[in-house]
């Protein structure tokens, strides 16, 4: 998909959920690389957002806001091709002694094999995804 990019739980946190509490980001860099691009979120980054919310307390107006976003940003689900990347992935990375093999990286692991099986970047704010196989990063890394 041409034009289009996934987005890391951190990255579609930061520019479309809470940028007023991002100020570690490079959120400003983010939106302008964004204009023009189809964004996508992979279903675990959705689960990750709401799981937030609702650990952080947010009330039902904030929570039907932050759902209206969701609903309105594409979002990869775990079909076969996902699952299919995801246990490549897992073995590739496994091979390669690359971190993201690691369970405590598995939500970053379904975010790479949402990319890899629907062929779209990925942008991120952390360096987790570097080196991993086959993984196109949005912008070669100069964004990461």
């Amino acid at each position: 998909m041409s034009g289009s990019v996934l987005l890391d739980t951190d990255v579609y946190g930061a520019v479309f959920v809470t940028p007023d509490k991002a100020e570690r980001h490079p959120v400003g860099r983010w939106r302008r690389a964004l204009e023009g691009v189809r964004v996508f979120i992979s279903f675990q980054t959705r689960a990750e957002v709401l799981a937030g919310a609702a650990s952080s307390g947010w009330g039902e107006r904030r929570v039907h806001e932050l759902r209206a976003q969701l609903d309105a940003t594409p979002t990869i689900t775990a079909d076969v091709a996902v699952v299919d990347a995801y246990a490549q992935l897992q073995a590739a990375c496994s091979r390669a002694g690359h971190a993201l093999a690691d369970k405590r990286h598995a939500a970053d692991c379904w975010d790479a094999a949402c990319a890899l099986a629907k062929e779209l970047p990925l942008l991120a704010g952390d360096g987790i995804y570097v080196d991993v196989p086959g993984l196109a990063l949005f912008g070669e890394g100069d964004l990461l």
